[in-house]
């Protein structure tokens, strides 16, 4: 079963670091916020470069790539450095919906976090010296709340692009 779940870590990880497209659209979403648009607006709009809209933070900064089919999936970056670190229970997807004329924001569960949250009672009861375990679900917790602040201001960013506003309050955050 342990290799099974370090397994599952390992090609989750390998999907967000390959930006694999399927990865980014499919999963149980945890963060879905919908930012109304008129059609102007949309045309008008790129979310490209979002991640320079941003304020920097204590965290690893977000990444943005664009998939093939015209949305854009986020996740922490990889990138060395020296901000905090948290489990990352969610990746992020930006997708504009031209017929509803919105922009929605998507954060979805990470398999890994999912299914080991499921099978902690079970491994507990084999072996109960894995007791320690059961803390994960409180660290997938405060994961998920830090996540969710930072989806917020994801959102933030592109409700100012969709109304063509600089987004002036994140000029305040040290650069």
């Amino acid at each position: 079963m342990a290799l099974a779940l370090i397994a599952l870590m390992l090609i989750e990880l390998l999907m967000l670091f390959a930006w694999v497209p399927v990865f980014f659209r499919t999963g149980i979403v945890l963060f879905n916020q919908r930012i109304d648009a008129s059609a102007d607006d949309l045309k008008h709009l790129s979310l490209g470069g979002l991640e320079h809209d941003l304020p920097i933070e204590k965290w690893a900064r977000l990444s943005f790539h664009a998939l093939p089919d015209g949305s854009v999936a986020f996740r922490e970056s990889f990138a060395p450095g020296f901000g905090g670190r948290y489990f990352p229970l969610m990746h992020g997807q930006l997708v504009i919906d031209r017929r509803r004329r919105e922009v929605k924001v998507i954060g979805r569960c990470s398999w890994f976090a999912l299914v080991l949250t499921v099978l902690l009672v079970p491994i507990v009861l084999l072996r109960p010296m894995a007791w320690p375990m059961l803390a994960m679900p409180l660290l997938f917790h405060i994961g998920y709340r830090i996540q969710r602040r930072r989806y917020a201001i994801v959102v933030e960013a592109v409700r100012a692009r969709v109304r063509r506003e600089f987004p002036w309050r994140f000029m305040d955050a040290p650069r």
